[in-house]
């Protein structure tokens, strides 16, 4: 039963991967969700080699028995990668973010250094054999996976909490660039699959009888789960509404000469100093919609109205400091129009990429 169930999930997840990589390819936030799920192709068609192969094609390969096993590291930080996609379309990938293969690159090296040494008999006699060395390493790494599961959840639901913060302050639901329902069922439907896989391993430790029911029960939510994101994906009117204007924008003319109307008042004019200023306070001062600002915004500056404001305060920031190196660096922050130090300092690096002190300093 498990054998059957791994192999439809493998040939089901192979042609979603493919269709992902044709609607999607031009999509960042679906090429990330495609690239996520290549990986989760090849580890799961590696995998399903161990049940289906038999012994006489490990005798002769031992290195695929558990070469594939350092590519259960990637499949967190690359979801943790495409879920940050899907928080804000200005995300992008940077060098800091290679730091989210070391341990895939650690088990890997570790793992080929064994074969290297040992050679392919000890492999064969020791890798299933409890208590030994080998036995141990490949147990490491459904350790460390369970330890992503833990910081890379912690981490999105933190992420969720405080883009759920400002839209509730600031910003109307279609701003951020997608449905905060489906942000919510990405995160937390993603953390209660992770957290069905500990339960997993606990049950397998500990030798409870009922351990490959919830093997079963973790393997088939993650399917329905991924099923539903991907179907989302490749049938989901989103590379449309990317290629075209929604239906009730404003001619692109008449967005420019809002823009500026914009920027008149709150660039200028340096409303953006106010850390209280709403959408609504803008609206109403142009004595326009909310909708048609927010529009606006997104449309000419490719941001959020939340973003467009952090990034005028940020270059106000940018100036106190290079002009007043003795001011402390929170007076700054509450004379750019900051009320609190985390979302200064969050703000701060997104956009110039160093935090206050680092760029004073230079």
């Amino acid at each position: 039963m498990e054998k059957t169930v791994h192999l439809l999930i493998m040939y089901t997840m192979l042609v979603l991967t493919l269709l992902l990589f044709h609607k999607g390819r031009k999509n960042p936030r679906s090429l990330m969700l495609a690239i996520y799920a290549s990986v989760e192709v090849l580890t799961n068609g590696l995998n399903s080699l161990t049940l289906s192969a038999g012994a006489g094609f490990f005798d002769q390969f031992p290195l695929m028995h558990f070469i594939y096993k350092p590519l259960y590291c990637l499949w967190v930080p690359l979801f943790y990668v495409y879920a940050c996609f899907c928080f804000s379309p200005d995300f992008r990938l940077k060098k800091k973010y290679l730091v989210h293969l070391i341990p895939f690159f650690a088990f890997l090296i570790f793992f080929l250094i064994i074969w290297i040494t040992k050679g392919d008999h000890y492999i064969w006699q020791n890798l299933y054999r409890p208590g030994t060395f080998i036995y141990r390493s490949a147990l490491a790494v459904d350790l460390t996976v369970k330890l992503q599961y833990l910081i890379y959840n912690f981490l999105m639901i933190r992420s969720l909490f405080y883009i759920e913060k400002q839209r509730n302050l600031q910003e109307p639901a279609q701003s951020l660039g997608v449905d905060i329902r489906w942000l919510r069922f990405i995160v937390y439907g993603y953390a209660f699959g992770c957290f069905s896989g500990i339960a997993t391993m606990l049950a397998v430790l500990v030798k409870s009888p009922f351990a490959s029911v919830f093997n079963l029960v973790s393997i088939s939510y993650f399917f329905l789960f991924f099923f539903a994101i991907f179907y989302n994906t490749i049938t989901n009117k989103l590379y449309n509404e990317e290629a075209k204007p929604k239906s009730g924008l404003l001619p692109h003319a008449e967005m420019l000469l809002l823009m500026k109307r914009i920027e008149e008042l709150v660039a200028e004019k340096k409303m953006y100093l106010e850390p209280e200023l709403t959408l609504q306070q803008i609206a109403s001062e142009l004595n326009e919609k909310e909708r048609t600002i927010s529009q606006t915004i997104n449309t000419i500056l490719q941001r959020n109205v939340n973003d467009y404001l952090n990034s005028l305060r940020v270059e106000h920031a940018c100036q106190l400091l290079l002009d007043y190196k003795e001011k402390p660096i929170f007076e700054i922050m509450y004379e750019s129009g900051f009320n609190t130090k985390g979302a200064f300092n969050l703000a701060f690096k997104k956009i110039t990429g160093k935090t206050p002190t680092q760029y004073r300093e230079g």
